[in-house]
């Protein structure tokens, strides 16, 4: 596992206890991708493959509405596995990064993911090889950000002559022409954080911190001049971009 993706680990990790206080747009997310998924809409009983699952915010939404579904929760982080067991112990739940699936010979019906493919490092071979366990006519889908993710805290670093750690998300037409045949929606969610504490104080209480690859943390200098950089509430967008990708 590399380096960053251990930092990830580590960060997601330690925000496991303050995940679903903090989690607000993620939650949203979550229950949007539930109501596309249904309206696909999926076999009876289907098998299931959860990327990601965090505290149980999909996990909830959806397999409840899947009787019968034979579900695997899989996330990177041990302690966000631990939740999302402790919510539905009836499930399997189990450590897994997503990027390098390993479940053998398995095979489902659907694969799903909200908001973790993002830490991927690298999404088009990623996504190819999740796809790549779907069954004839079965569907991934998942939710990633987009490029226009926190353009206020992107334009708030240049004003203060900071180099943002923002990773560089995709457009739709980007994933559009990684994932052949696949279809991308778009939506916006904002996020009132209050100031720009707030924004980063909700970054680490969801263990979402982690810089692109390469990108040094911020000096105590550089995030001193930027927590003066202006004053009053800070609004932070989130573009989200689901993709739903078929057998």
């Amino acid at each position: 596992m590399s380096e960053w993706k251990e930092t990830i680990l580590r960060r997601f990790d330690a925000a496991a206890g303050t995940y679903d206080g903090q989690a607000g747009p993620q939650r949203r997310v979550a229950g949007a991708l539930a109501d596309q998924v249904l309206a696909l809409p999926p076999p009876a009983n289907p098998d299931v493959l959860e990327i990601g699952c965090g505290t149980g915010f999909l996990t909830g939404a959806l397999a409840p509405a899947l009787p019968g579904c034979r579900w695997l929760a899989t996330d990177l982080a041990p302690a966000m596995v631990a939740a999302c067991s402790r919510r539905f112990p009836g499930i399997e739940a189990r450590v897994m990064d997503g990027e390098d699936p390993d479940v053998g010979e398995r095979r489902f019906d659907l694969v799903v993911s909200s908001l973790a493919v993002q830490w991927f490092g690298d999404l088009g071979t990623g996504l190819a090889r999740l796809h790549g366990l779907l069954k004839p006519g079965g569907a991934l889908a998942v939710t990633t950000l987009g490029a226009e993710t926190f353009p206020e805290w992107r334009g708030r670093c240049r004003a203060a002559g900071v180099e943002p750690g923002t990773p560089a998300y995709p457009t739709p037409a980007a994933l559009e022409a990684l994932l052949p045949g696949c279809v991308v929606g778009r939506r916006s969610y904002p996020l009132r954080c209050g100031t720009l504490h707030g924004f980063l104080d909700h970054l680490r209480l969801t263990g979402a911190r982690t810089a692109a690859p390469g990108h040094a943390a911020l000096s105590p200098a550089a995030l001193g001049r930027l927590l003066r950089s202006g004053g009053g509430e800070f609004l932070a967008t989130y573009d989200v971009l689901t993709v739903i990708w078929r057998a």
